[in-house]
């Protein structure tokens, strides 16, 4: 690890830390502890099963961008190369993130590199559209119950940042010639290109609309079974929404995996549909510890296919280190 690496990953550590210790300063720990029994490891068992089953609509949402693009590939394939994402989110000590590892992955699985990255992104594209959505519909609600009106604007900033950056994102294929056909534009504009001929896809689209919104709903649901074991008996609809602009507000990359972030942000909400905080960090928490666990199950999963076992995640995270970041698929 270079020493620039050392210290961003440093930096972000102490923001996690930083704000965990803030929040963890103002809840009743005690109580906090005297919430978890058998009910909260029921719902932790269905969390894992939950999240699984996102893993899975993950990989199906990648194959239908990859078969647009003309490069069918095994579902099996597909989704190991998912958990081992997952792994290298949430669980792998290193600064080689789980999109990396995937990009390895598919390059070891016959992808151009240009190809295999221009889909990941596409993908990623997909589903933070479905994240935005959410965020969209709940928060006329939300603002309207922020007391502090600078509550109500982050939210709008929040929503509105990543509104921009999709639009930019499509526009870019209607830059001019001059400008397309520029090395350092090329790239970008591809992506756009790749973006495109999905939305353009008629046997494509409506699955991939539909696996976009999957993940966030399921994810909404891990957190109101929690709640619900928890003792706070919060209608679905509730959680679903103030956990999606927690989510988005974890996708800042200035802490280690959203941890600080996702919590405080989680707090917030609850406190704007009157729920407890203390029960929000619980339900908070509870959610990364399930997403490390669902990453450890997903490394072993992807493994046991690897004829170097354990020692292929090692390789993986050198390997991964060392692959071009130059987007064009010159040998697409």
């Amino acid at each position: 690890m270079s020493p620039r690496a050392l210290v961003v990953t440093a930096l972000k550590a102490a923001v996690s830390l930083g704000l965990l210790a803030i929040i963890l300063a103002g809840v009743d720990i005690g109580a906090l502890w005297a919430r978890l029994d058998a009910d909260v490891a029921l719902a932790a068992a269905a969390a894992l099963v939950l999240l699984q089953v996102q893993a899975a609509g993950a990989a199906a949402r990648w194959r239908l961008v990859l078969a647009v693009h003309d490069r069918p590939l095994p579902y099996p394939a597909a989704w190991r190369n998912v958990l081992l994402g997952l792994f290298g989110n949430q669980a792998m000590p290193s600064t080689i993130g789980g999109d990396a590892l995937r990009l390895w992955n598919g390059w070891r699985l016959g992808l151009p590199i240009g190809l295999a990255t221009r889909t990941l992104v596409v993908d990623r594209v997909f589903s933070f559209l479905g994240l935005i959505l959410l965020c969209v519909a709940g928060l006329p609600v939300l603002a309207a119950r922020a007391e502090d009106p600078l509550v109500a604007r982050g939210l709008l900033i929040l929503v509105l940042g990543g509104l921009a950056c999709l639009l930019v994102l499509l526009a870019l294929r209607l830059l001019p010639s001059g400008l397309t056909g520029r090395a350092a534009v090329r790239p970008f504009v591809a992506l756009s290109d790749s973006a495109w001929r999905v939305l353009g896809s008629r046997r494509a689209l409506p699955p991939v609309l539909g696996l976009m919104l999957l993940p966030h709903l399921l994810d909404i649901t891990v957190v109101w079974l929690y709640a619900l074991a928890l003792g706070v008996a919060a209608p679905w609809w509730t959680i679903a929404l103030v956990f999606p602009p927690a989510i988005l507000t974890a996708a800042v990359p200035v802490s280690i995996a959203g941890w600080g972030l996702r919590e405080g942000a989680l707090v917030l909400g609850f406190s704007l549909v009157g729920l407890p905080g203390d029960v929000a960090l619980a339900c908070s928490l509870l959610y990364g510890v399930s997403a490390v666990v669902t990453g450890l199950i997903g490394a072993a999963i992807w493994t046991v296919g690897d004829r170097d076992g354990l020692a292929s995640l090692g390789r993986a995270r050198r390997e991964a280190a060392t692959l071009p970041t130059d987007t064009e698929e010159s040998a697409d």
